[in-house]
């Protein structure tokens, strides 16, 4: 979970200024969290402490009201409405990390993975972004090579995954829906050395930054084992309290 945390920050000075390039302050002075930790820890908040989801994110969303949600949630969590609205955007596969980390057989991931979707990305294409994020930490999690992790995703989703960075980056532009953020955010995990490698190259494509990283970095916490020290302690430093308490159990229980 705190691996997805680290990409948002790190990824939330560049959503809307993009760059091409992994040579990058890593933590820019003026990195902040944004609705993608927000609703990373609405989910996780469920898994920790009972619930459900539509009511937690709606409540995360009451507490924090002024980060760059999309235009169709901010109507649907603002709303006395809890009807889903069909999304495909890129949200559900933001904020599902903690689902890959926290169950223990890839039936209950991608199971719990669609109901964390459903609540509002109910088109097949929402549910699909949310289930091969958590499908490749709980992959990456139980020790499955690479080549293994890329298989699967590509086998059970339908994502072309063999594209490389270098590839993509030249002509990806910025893209909200799940199909054109979560294959790319993968392939990003894919070709990484490391956790920060791993986020650098997400970041470098440009597009939904702070998403994208979002999306490899819970992949790559899982993959290598956990987040660098250093690079923890600086991502929970811009955490606010009630974040930082909610991220720090489900850390202690899970990660």
């Amino acid at each position: 979970m705190l691996g997805a945390i680290v990409g948002d920050i790190v990824g939330s000075v560049y959503e809307f200024d993009n760059i091409k390039t992994k040579q990058f302050e890593f933590f820019a002075p003026n990195s902040f969290f944004t609705d993608d930790t927000v609703l990373t820890v609405a989910i996780a908040d469920v898994i920790l402490n009972g619930g459900n989801y539509t009511d937690s994110i709606k409540k995360y969303y009451q507490l924090y009201p002024h980060e760059s949600y999309g235009a169709r949630f901010h109507a649907w969590a603002s709303s006395t409405n809890s009807q889903p609205y069909n999304s495909w955007g890129n949200g559900s596969a933001m904020r599902v990390s903690p689902v890959g980390f926290a169950f223990n057989d890839l039936e209950t991931v991608l199971k719990v993975a669609e109901e964390s979707a459903t609540v509002t990305h109910n088109h097949p294409e929402g549910i699909k972004g949310a289930q091969a994020t958590a499908a490749a930490i709980f992959l990456a999690r139980t020790g499955k090579p690479k080549a293994d992790i890329k298989t699967y995703i590509e086998t059970t989703f339908g994502y072309d995954l063999s594209r490389s960075l270098a590839q993509i980056r030249p002509v990806y532009e910025f893209n909200e829906s799940c199909q054109e953020t979560v294959p790319e955010a993968i392939v990003a995990f894919l070709e990484s050395t490391d956790f920060e490698d791993a986020i650098r190259n997400a970041i470098s494509l440009g597009g939904d930054s702070d998403t994208l990283a979002c999306i490899t970095g819970g992949i790559a916490e899982a993959f290598y084992a956990g987040v660098p020290e250093l690079i923890a302690t600086q991502a929970l430093a811009k955490l606010d309290d009630r974040l930082l308490q909610v991220t720090k159990a489900f850390m202690a229980r899970f990660d």
